[in-house]
């Protein structure tokens, strides 16, 4: 499923590139970007919530699905309104970076929707729900990009299929599963506030890792030079989201450790993920001739810098691998204020880092940055789950 996701999300993007060009591209990618880490917060990770309340069954169970859409469309307005200014900040456009941010907010909702089915253990509907989305989204995208309509008609279209999958996986919950006590509203809206709130912190420090540094490219650069450099960037999110959910497996094994020993263990034999990771940008590095005469072909003459950019920023995958490691025992061992707060002030070093590299007189200052801001991440990740686990 996660192989599917990536690749026609890689598909949806290589044919806008090579339709549009590095400059639309650029744009496409820095608005996402942008309405992925305001969307991460709006939604509260409202959809794990919800599967873990429904499957301890608890006594206001029936109450989750109500409440969980008026929280997430309620946050959703205020993140309307918050991301206007943001937009005017960063330099995105507007429209497309809020049906981006709706879009998003009914993919969470599609979720809540389908935790009626996983509670139960039963992630077969959840699948075949996914893959049909998916292969519909990426093919009626692929429409729309032949006939030369314009980007903002792609995300429109994105954002409404999302919307009919959401009624689709809403209508197949029974109806005795969504009758609710209109008494329990404010108790159940606030155990799923609270719930979300504290969920959420690793959700956000995860999109951190992954979005950041294309919503501060977008920053300090535009035009075609932003485009290549966001593709760059996004070839490295593909390969990580790749290893990531190999780590993610280890989450229950964490939270079932009993002593420091065990756990020990466990970090121990994460390190070798760790090196392992290095083989990745080596080989790519030693590939990377072979590599953009493929990109190009794929994408034209105006990428061929990508491959070339990508050899050096594929260096810092194994800072992310070791960032995603800290976070997810920063989650297991509930640490997740700590790792959330000092990601934060990471990112805000990440944007000094940024604008310092970006007005000096170097080489490659984009891929210095990108880099750097992954080191520093994953330098105070590493502090953070010391200091915590001390």
């Amino acid at each position: 499923m996660q192989l599917t996701l990536l690749g026609v999300n890689f598909f949806l993007i290589t044919i806008i590139s090579r339709e549009y060009g590095a400059e639309i591209y650029g744009e496409y990618a820095a608005s996402k970007s942008l309405s992925v880490l305001i969307g991460t917060a709006t939604v509260l990770s409202l959809a794990l919530v919800v599967t873990k309340l429904r499957a301890q069954n608890v006594g206001f169970k029936n109450s989750l699905f109500a409440n969980s859409y008026f929280l997430v469309l309620r946050n959703l307005a205020l993140a309307l309104a918050t991301i206007f200014p943001l937009t005017i900040l960063f330099g995105r456009d507007y429209p497309i970076t809020a049906i981006f941010l709706i879009g998003f907010v009914f993919n969470e909702m599609i979720h809540i929707a389908l935790a009626y089915f996983q509670a139960d253990g039963n992630f077969v509907i959840t699948s075949k729900q996914i893959i049909v989305r998916t292969i519909l989204y990426g093919f009626g995208a692929w429409i729309i990009v032949i006939n030369s309509l314009e980007i903002i008609w792609v995300v429109l279209y994105q954002s409404a299929i999302l919307f009919l999958f959401f009624i689709v996986a809403h209508y197949y919950i029974p109806k005795t599963e969504k009758k609710r006590d209109s008494d329990q509203d404010k108790s159940t809206r606030k155990e799923l506030n609270d719930s979300g709130r504290k969920m959420v912190l690793t959700t956000f420090s995860s999109a951190l890792i992954s979005e950041l540094d294309i919503v501060l490219l977008g920053l300090f650069y535009f035009g075609p030079a932003l485009g290549v450099l966001a593709w760059s960037r996004r070839i490295l999110e593909i390969i990580f989201q790749l290893l990531a959910a190999s780590l993610d497996i280890l989450f229950p094994e964490l939270s079932k450790a009993k002593d420091k020993d065990e756990i020990q263990n466990i970090r121990d034999s994460l390190k070798k993920v760790f090196f392992f990771s290095f083989i990745i940008p080596v080989t790519f590095y030693l590939l990377r001739d072979t590599a953009g005469n493929i990109l190009v072909s794929l994408l034209g003459e105006e990428f061929r810098d990508v491959s070339f950019q990508t050899s050096l920023i594929l260096f810092s995958l194994p800072l992310m691998v070791w960032s995603r490691i800290n976070i997810i025992f920063s989650r297991a061992l509930g640490f997740e204020v700590n790792i959330t707060k000092i990601i934060i002030s990471g990112s805000v070093i990440s944007y000094i880092v940024y604008f310092a590299l970006h007005n000096l007189s170097i080489s490659n200052p984009a891929i210095l940055s990108i880099i750097s801001s992954q080191m520093i991440i994953s330098m105070f990740t590493s502090y953070s789950f010391r200091k915590s686990y001390a």
